[in-house]
């Protein structure tokens, strides 16, 4: 399993927390016990995806900033996007995958299946990830928008045709960007898989 390096490590959570407090999150969050579960949490159970080792949910979301920025900057003739709210929205989203994701502790689905990781048990209700990301955070204090709850929640499922053109710019710009981030991660895996 890939592993941070400790360079790696800070330098990832100093994007991540820069961006958390510009935006005033800071408060909402007990940034110690984030920084530690950021930093062994995956984003993904199975390992060809790219994003299954520890620390792979903070590169994930740096990554998806950066992306993100990088996107609304090029539409931003067409778009107004306010980078406040498209970063609070992507810092926030993903957060709920450092609480439902374990490591597997079967060998035989590690050794056969690649899968590293596996839902915990005990996580209450049925709730996607963005949903529990949101509510993590409305449950913090933190108040969001209804275009910043979209946001955030733009990945639970997939959008019917009919409401696509209602979508804000914000889900169209985070979508784009977090496929854009499981690819690059994806193909990153690959690369160092096909080279051993």
């Amino acid at each position: 399993m890939k592993t941070l390096t400790q360079e790696q490590a800070y330098t990832e959570w100093v994007k991540f927390y820069g961006v958390f407090e510009k935006l005033g999150l800071t408060k909402n969050y007990d940034m110690e016990k984030l920084k530690t579960e950021l930093l062994s949490s995956p984003c993904a159970v199975s390992e060809e995806m790219g994003t299954a080792y520890k620390g792979a949910l903070l590169i994930h979301i740096n990554m998806v900033m950066a992306l993100a920025q990088r996107v609304a900057k090029m539409i931003s003739g067409t778009f107004e996007v306010d980078e406040n709210t498209l970063l609070k929205s992507i810092a926030i989203m993903h957060l709920s995958k450092r609480l439902i994701y374990v490591e597997n502790d079967n060998d035989w689905e590690i050794k056969n299946r690649g899968l590293m990781f596996k839902f915990a048990k005990g996580v209450e209700g049925c709730l996607k990830g963005g949903e529990r990301s949101a509510l993590e955070a409305l449950n913090n204090g933190i108040k969001l928008t209804p275009i910043e709850f979209e946001a955030i929640t733009c990945l639970d499922e997939d959008v019917e045709a009919s409401k696509k053109p209602f979508l804000s710019i914000y889900t169209t710009v985070i979508r784009q960007a977090n496929e854009l981030a499981y690819a690059i991660e994806k193909e990153r895996y690959n690369k160092i898989k096909n080279a051993k």
